[in-house]
């Protein structure tokens, strides 16, 4: 940012092109005034309006192809176009060239892969100019002033050709940061056009001042130092912060802008009865288009203008719908939902106030902020970690696209973000806010600081903090405890709280009453998943469904249940319960019944026992399915949304239980793997199921990750002591048997 502010110009200005207008405002703040500073999107569609010419954005391409895909695909789930769309528009990236990409395909699924080819052979038929055909039509070029290009973290192949064709005629300069240029590998973007450079003498980090604060008290720390300091900027460290998270910072007289969704909550609500009033019959085109012309004036009459602008949307979506197809059904309406998160409006809620004397900048700001005011970085675990995700590739399908164009990198975006973050913590006043503890279970902020000198400031600040007293400590016998067989959940209580897991595996507390009006959560599950293995006892995979056996089931199930467990329900609860038995259970035996028939299934089972193994692990999986060519799939039941986590969650490995089944499977028996994942019995379409052959997930290095992490929490286990109260999670505790009791963040 210093070398670009004190940059030299020569006669002729250059034209500056940056990737967004968050960094072209920073750039004209920052830069000699006089410059022309455009984003690469204002630029590309400048030059095609001249061309006469016009680029289908990423909503009108969705679709367009949608309406081409159904054709080809009319019974298939809206899911397997999602999938193909997002790999397509990526694949463009690379090149343009679709043979070189015929060894990527051969890896994907077969359905994945004609949709690709679908998608490419409507785009070149239809002349359709796509981002990543503008970049190519964009090396035609011819321009006499130099160009520049500032603030891009990644360039794609085809990106990187249209400027080494516009380098033929004119001087482009490309602006990166020379200490992550030293981080960088052979493959990464920039060495695609600067293969070797200069290497240069990185300077001393020097020291920095840092504040730690207990968990929950960042308010407190940062009332004191506007109370002593009064006016500093603040940026928070995540690249995931919303409005609520800058609201809790927010000190007066302090400006910041958030990017909030308005249109949302309507925009689900009206999709919902779309979906609903669409589940079993599908609506006509001028139907719809009628129905959305007197929608349009009620919403007006109450002066509901954000669902009118949703309607709008609508209607302009459905016009260019209705050149291919003439009905609407699920698929579609779901395509829509996504056309219309798109094409939404863009909006921003402000703070209000006649006078602003700070900020708070977004960390992408932090390479243009006018550094008037002294920075204070706030880094919490609540805002998640710096680090991102690897590819979701596969090592073969990365092998192939390697030679093609570069890839992104995770490391080279942390290497980014480091290189900001410590750009900005040595400058003269800035302070570092830093939740106590979390250098130490953060590795990205582990490598930030290793290079400096840390200074800790007192922040003056009065928690309050209350003495807290152990009323469980002496119900605990200390340990170690032998254990011999480790099941998936006795390690993942463990995991979550040391304390949780002594009460309910080694005292084994269970709160609930002899003879009680009602079934648990987990009674509920039981009687779920013997109800599902039973009717494909009785009935096998290939039959249809059969709901009056399912119901005769039920009732006989749940009496024998309630008898065996004296557990006397009114009339009112049986029923209640009864029916959520069989709505569960029907959820489950359906989308299994729809699952064997789809992939040919050669068996099914239920409750399938891990044998004697190396890891000592035992349980038993909730379904197993074997498929031809020796897949399987692995089903785990769970019975909402809640209990599954979200995607990260799984992936993360802070859910055991699947992953320990994966790891029996695969390393154990030699399985092959074809779908994973959680089956959501409440509502089936909001399952977290992971398809290996369309998008392969699990690879040795993650299984080995995993296997690693068992016999660490297996070795720690056996150790343990104390059985401190040390949730992982403020959730965990919402499911502990002392929770009313347990006062937490006790360390033994």
């Amino acid at each position: 940012t210093k070398d670009l502010a004190d940059v030299e110009l020569d006669s002729v200005k250059p034209l500056v092109i940056c990737p967004s207008p968050l960094v072209a405002d920073g750039l004209r703040r920052l830069m000699p005034p006089g410059l022309e500073i455009i984003t690469i999107s204002k630029w590309v569609s400048d030059f095609l309006k001249v061309k006469n010419q016009k680029k289908s954005n990423k909503a009108e391409l969705m679709l367009r192809l949608s309406s081409v895909w159904r054709h080809y695909f009319p019974e298939e789930e809206a899911e397997i176009f999602f999938r193909a769309f997002e790999i397509f528009t990526e694949l463009r990236s690379f090149t343009l060239n679709l043979d070189l990409l015929s060894e990527f395909l051969k890896e994907l699924d077969e359905k994945i892969t004609k949709s690709v080819l679908i998608f490419w052979t409507f785009l070149e038929n239809e002349k359709i100019i796509d981002e990543h055909k503008s970049y190519q039509l964009c090396g035609e070029i011819k321009i006499a002033r130099p160009l520049w290009l500032i603030g891009f973290k990644h360039l794609s192949g085809v990106q990187i050709d249209m400027l080494k064709e516009i380098g033929e005629n004119t001087d482009v300069g490309v602006f990166f940061p020379k200490d992550v240029y030293t981080e960088t590998l052979s493959s990464d973007w920039i060495r695609w056009i600067v293969p070797e450079a200069e290497a240069i003498q990185e300077e001393a980090n020097g020291d920095i001042d840092v504040i730690y604060f207990p968990k929950n008290k960042l308010n407190i720390v940062l009332k004191t130092l506007h109370e002593k300091k009064k006016k500093f900027d603040i940026t928070l460290a995540s690249q995931q912060i919303d409005f609520h998270h800058r609201q809790e910072v927010a000190l007066p007289g302090q400006f910041f802008k958030s990017p909030e969704d308005l249109f949302q909550s309507r925009r689900e609500k009206y999709f919902e009865a779309l979906i609903n009033s669409l589940r079993f019959n599908p609506i006509s085109l001028n139907d719809m288009l009628n129905r959305i012309v007197d929608e349009k004036k009620s919403v007006l009459k109450e002066q509901d203008f954000i669902s009118y602008k949703i309607l709008c949307l609508m209607e302009e979506a459905l016009s260019l719908y209705g050149e291919f197809q003439q009905q609407l059904d699920l698929f579609s309406v779901k395509v829509l939902k996504h056309i219309l998160e798109l094409n939404s409006p863009r909006v921003s809620l402000a703070t209000v106030a006649s006078d602003f004397n700070s900020g708070i900048y977004d960390i992408n700001e932090l390479p243009y902020r006018e550094a008037t005011n002294p920075l204070v970085i706030i880094a919490s675990s609540s805002y998640g970690s710096l680090k991102s995700g690897e590819s979701k590739y596969s090592e073969k399908m990365i092998e192939s696209l390697r030679p093609i164009a570069p890839l992104k990198r995770a490391g080279l975006e942390f290497s980014y973000r480091k290189h900001e973050i410590m750009q900005s913590l040595a400058q003269s006043g800035s302070l570092l806010l830093m939740e106590e503890g979390l250098e130490q279970v953060d590795l990205a902020w582990r490598e930030i600081l290793k290079d400096f000198a840390i200074n800790k400031i007192n922040s003056e600040s009065k928690y309050n903090l209350k003495d807290k007293k152990d009323y469980l400590s002496s119900r605990i016998t200390p340990g170690p405890y032998t254990v011999k067989h480790f099941s998936a959940s006795r390690l993942q209580s463990f995991i979550d709280c040391p304390r949780r897991y002594y009460f309910s595996f080694i005292e084994k507390l269970d709160h609930r009453p002899e003879e009680r009006m009602k079934l648990g959560p987990d009674e509920m599950g039981t009687l779920e998943h013997a109800i599902i293995s039973k009717y494909f006892l009785d009935f096998g995979f290939e039959k249809e469904f059969n709901d009056l056996a399912l119901h005769k089931n039920c009732e006989t199930m749940l009496a024998e249940f309630l008898a065996k467990n004296k557990i006397l329900l009114s009339e009112k609860v049986r029923l209640t319960t009864f029916f959520e038995l069989l709505h569960f259970s029907q959820n489950g035996i359906v989308f299994l019944l729809d699952f064997c028939k789809k992939e040919g299934a050669v068996s099914i089972a239920f409750e399938k026992e891990l044998q004697s193994n190396q890891w000592n692990l035992s349980g038993s999986i909730d379904c197993v399915v074997s498929l031809p060519d020796n897949l399987i799939a692995v089903f785990d039941f769970k019975r909402s949304q809640t209990a599954i986590g979200s995607k990260k969650e799984t992936l993360a490995f802070d859910k055991l239980q699947i992953w320990t089944y994966l790891l029996y499977m695969i390393r154990h028996e030699k399985s092959k793997i074809h779908t994973w994942g959680y089956l959501n019995l409440s509502e089936t379409d909001e399952s977290q199921l992971y398809n290996e052959i369309a998008a392969p997930v699990i690879s040795d290095l993650l299984i080995d990750e995993f296997s690693s992490l068992i016999e660490k929490t297996k070795e720690s286990l056996k150790n343990e002591i104390h059985f401190g109260p040390n949730p992982r999670l403020p959730k965990v505790c919402k499911f502990c048997e002392v929770q009313l009791f347990c006062q937490k963040e006790i360390c033994s």
